[in-house]
């Protein structure tokens, strides 16, 4: 951009040359309508709304959404072009639609390559769950059957257990220290964990399920009326080719913990 400046200021010294002669005329118009081309040339190239920038947007929309059309992968060319012409609160907002876009017309080679590109421009929290909510929605329609897994759990509790309540989270093996699913229940020996009871948007079931993970079971049972805790822990190798999938716990499984 300095650059274009220093090119504005070359060329305005032979209008000051002219203007600076003794034996010039009507300085006051040619200094006038000098000034005006210049600050109009400047402003097609830099300013707010120049049209020469809306014309390269335009192009690097156009571009984008012919390979989404086409179904191909975001080239190099237009991901550098992308970051270097798109102010930084747009490119959120830009690649948003693009996502929606591809994904509604099934377009996931465009899709799975805009996704790639996108996470370094979702910095803040907000973003961020916006991010992980596009890829959730893609990875759902890519893979429709797994939109719906789920994870039945069915328990007989310990003998001395009647009245109970309790919490239930599932862990990926080896993995973070972050339950892709947690359960409240009570006075039910039967509970479902699902996508939505995760509190990440595509850590959950589905994407354990389709990376083939194996699972951590934790499931903590109170007990009032004995003032006991019981706890049960069992890593699942469920079948990963299924969207469905259960476990029982035996009454012999619970461990207690005293409270």
């Amino acid at each position: 951009m300095f650059f274009i400046y220093f090119l504005a200021f070359f060329a305005f010294i032979p209008i000051l040359a002219y203007l600076l002669s003794q034996n010039t005329n009507n300085k006051g118009y040619i200094f006038g309508i000098s000034f005006l081309v210049i600050i109009f040339c400047l402003f097609t190239v830099v300013g707010k709304y120049s049209f020469l920038g809306s014309i390269q947007k335009q192009k690097i929309n156009s571009e984008i959404l012919m390979n989404i059309s086409a179904d191909k992968k975001i080239s190099e060319n237009n991901k550098k072009n992308f970051n270097k012409n798109i102010n930084n609160e747009d490119k959120v907002y830009w690649l948003q639609n693009y996502i929606n876009r591809a994904i509604k017309d099934s377009k996931f080679i465009a899709a799975e390559s805009l996704i790639s590109i996108s996470e370094q421009y979702f910095q803040t929290t907000d973003q961020k769950f916006i991010f992980y909510t596009l890829y959730t929605k893609l990875r759902d329609a890519k893979f429709p059957d797994f939109a719906m897994s789920k994870l039945i759990i069915n328990f007989a509790p310990p003998p001395v257990c009647s009245d109970f309540f309790g919490t239930a989270e599932v862990f990926i093996m080896n993995g973070p220290n972050i339950p892709i699913a947690s359960k409240k229940f009570s006075d039910t020996s039967e509970f479902i964990f699902e996508n939505i009871d995760s509190s990440i948007p595509g850590f959950d079931l589905a994407s354990a399920y389709l990376n083939q993970e194996t699972l951590d079971l934790k499931v903590s049972l109170n007990c009032p009326e004995i003032a006991s805790i019981f706890n049960s822990e069992n890593a699942l190798l469920i079948d990963n080719i299924k969207p469905v999938n259960s476990y029982n716990i035996k009454a012999n499984e619970w461990f207690k913990r005293e409270q």
